[in-house]
């Protein structure tokens, strides 16, 4: 099992500082957010990043078209995979608080599909047709600079997206949660639009994303991790409700009607409506023993890396932990 770690930037010393701590505690990849205004570039951190590590793959989770044209995106991407010797991961969605905050929407599905077939173009170093104008006529053009392949994820959650990431993607950010039933469910999504477009299923490369917190105490994570899952589950739940049980459908309503998009990320929520299911689905959160056991569940079902974040209060503190108690267990398997 590899795990990589999701966060924000708000300064370079203390991204810098995390890198370098993840990578000495075993984790395989960092992810950063795209966010302006509230977090510092993502690509000109990783590219930073890239100089203080050796190992650990650099991505964004995620990036989105509404402010970054597609060949934009391509252009950055591959120069963060030259400073890091090939370890860039380009994380795209179709927008969220960074775009709901100023105003915009998100990026319509069609033209999702459409600008991910061009990074994905791009950045495997084949030409994208331009249409003509005033200046030149119609023609090919090529990303001529930095280290390709880069591999392009998206972060996906309701039943079209899935399927377009089988379509057109190299990997999914499954911002499901961990629950072994919607794991199956989306595997079938990916599966259908995979065959869609000719290709195997197992071409996609399938991460689950949610929440972390390792401590001693169970009870203690599990309620500290609780404000900061809100976010990742309100995301997934405004795209697909078919995923939740008859018998957890009122309360999870109650919590999407509750949810407050515009406050700080996690102060979003009472939690109070943040109910167990919730935490059980979207988190690993408990002792090392329990976390362990979760992760052994998910490894048997084939899953081969998870993309966790830690609350931003303690941050450092549960990486840490997480690299103490809990990696070694996977660090040959």
């Amino acid at each position: 099992m590899k795990f990589h770690l999701h966060g924000s930037a708000r300064t370079v010393a203390d991204v810098l500082k995390r890198a370098r701590a993840a990578e000495a505690a075993g984790f395989a990849g960092i992810f950063l957010a795209d966010s302006q205004l509230t977090t510092l570039d993502p690509f000109q951190i990783l590219s930073l990043c890239a100089t203080q590590t050796n190992r650990i793959r650099l991505g964004t989770a995620v990036s989105n078209m509404v402010y970054r044209d597609p060949t934009i995106l391509a252009n950055a991407a591959a120069t963060v995979n030259e400073i890091s010797d090939g370890r860039a991961v380009l994380g795209m969605g179709t927008g969220d608080g960074p775009v709901y905050r100023l105003g915009r929407t998100a990026t319509r599905l069609a033209q999702f599909e459409e600008g991910i077939r061009t990074l994905r173009t791009l950045l495997q170093g084949k030409p994208i047709s331009v249409p003509g104008g005033k200046e030149r006529r119609e023609g090919k053009v090529t990303l001529r600079v930095g280290k390709l392949p880069v591999p392009v994820y998206i972060s996906a959650e309701g039943p079209r997206t899935l399927r377009l990431a089988g379509r057109a993607a190299d990997g999914v950010i499954l911002g499901s949660g961990f629950d072994l039933r919607v794991l199956e469910w989306a595997r079938d999504q990916i599966a259908e639009g995979a065959r869609e477009a000719g290709r195997s299923p197992s071409e996609i490369d399938i991460m689950p994303a949610g929440m972390i917190y390792v401590d001693a105490d169970g009870s203690r994570a599990r309620r500290l991790v609780r404000p900061r899952l809100a976010n990742r589950a309100h995301h997934n739940f405004r795209f697909t409700m078919e995923t939740v049980p008859l018998e957890e459908a009122p309360e999870v309503k109650r919590f999407m009607e509750g949810f407050d998009v515009t406050k700080p990320i996690e102060e979003r929520i009472d939690p109070a409506l943040v109910t167990d299911y919730l935490v059980e689905r979207f988190t690993i959160a408990g002792t090392p023993e329990e976390c362990t056991a979760k992760i052994r569940s998910l490894e048997q079902a084939g899953v081969r890396s998870l993309l966790l974040t830690p609350p931003d209060a303690d941050y450092s503190e549960v990486m840490e932990a997480w690299g103490r108690s809990v990696i070694p267990f996977f660090q040959n398997g």
